[in-house]
């Protein structure tokens, strides 16, 4: 079950949002007040729909690793948003769910209009050492090392604010027990360069300046794959623009997306 949210009546089009690894929907939460606030008065028949790729938020965890794969992910999103018959769809990832949102355009390319990627994992994936499995590990056993982990790739994170601690630890904590270090492994040796190449929708990757997860460069090479890609810094944020200056992530979007 992949577990979906749909906002009705707030922007002049819908959009579909995908969450990064260990997150939900609830990271969308901040901006969605923000778009309601720039809705008001206004009549929209657009809509914000959120879905949790397996084994975050409330769809159902994987039973093996075979079931974590990003082809799959984007299947399953694919799925959903056919089912709900409200096409075509803007979409808008982050992180891991940038590169699930690039697939779902290749795979599905008249369901969806403009992407939006936020500080997404590049078409190359990402390698991982020993260290990071490791910790994943040990992260479903504490949920103070998983607020330590999560809170290092939020920029100027407030780690006593009660969205970073009820909202943000509590869904990282879950899903870390849920699907682990599986989605790690399953971007490791990841290349999907094939696949993109030939996505021809206008996109528009997002890279925080102060992102430590993520490097720069694959965002930008990421940008350039595709054949109306463009590729922008945000000045002052990190890896999680979309918590860190909700406002600002919404003014990006809703220029890009709605113009």
């Amino acid at each position: 079950m992949i577990h979906h949210e749909v906002v009705s009546g707030v922007v002049p089009e819908s959009v579909f949002f995908i969450h990064g690894n260990l997150a939900s929907n609830r990271w969308w939460y901040p901006a969605e007040e923000v778009w309601k606030k720039q809705a008001a008065g206004k009549s929209y028949s657009g809509s914000l729909i959120y879905g949790e790729f397996r084994g975050c938020g409330q769809s159902t965890a994987p039973k093996s690793s075979e079931e974590v794969d990003l082809h799959l992910f984007a299947e399953d999103f694919i799925a959903l948003l056919k089912s709900l018959g409200a096409g075509p769809y803007h979409v808008v990832g982050h992180s891991t769910g940038g590169l699930i949102a690039a697939l779902m355009l290749a795979k599905e390319p008249t369901l969806f209009r403009k992407a939006v990627l936020l500080d997404p994992v590049g078409a190359q994936g990402v390698t991982f050492d020993s260290s990071m499995i490791a910790a994943f590990e040990k992260m479903k056993l504490d949920k103070d090392l998983t607020a330590a982990v999560i809170g290092s790739t939020i920029h100027n994170n407030n780690a006593e604010a009660d969205f970073f601690r009820q909202v943000v630890v509590e869904d990282a904590f879950k899903a870390v027990k849920a699907v682990g270090h599986w989605v790690l492994e399953a971007l490791d040796g990841l290349d999907v360069r094939g696949d993109l190449k030939s996505v021809k929708h206008e996109i528009l990757v997002l890279h925080g300046e102060h992102d430590k997860l993520l490097p720069e460069g694959d965002s930008q090479a990421l940008a350039d794959l595709f054949v109306n890609g463009k590729f922008e810094r945000i000045a002052d944020q990190g890896h999680c623009p979309n918590i860190e200056s909700p406002e600002k992530f919404v003014n990006i979007t809703r220029s890009y997306l709605f113009s």
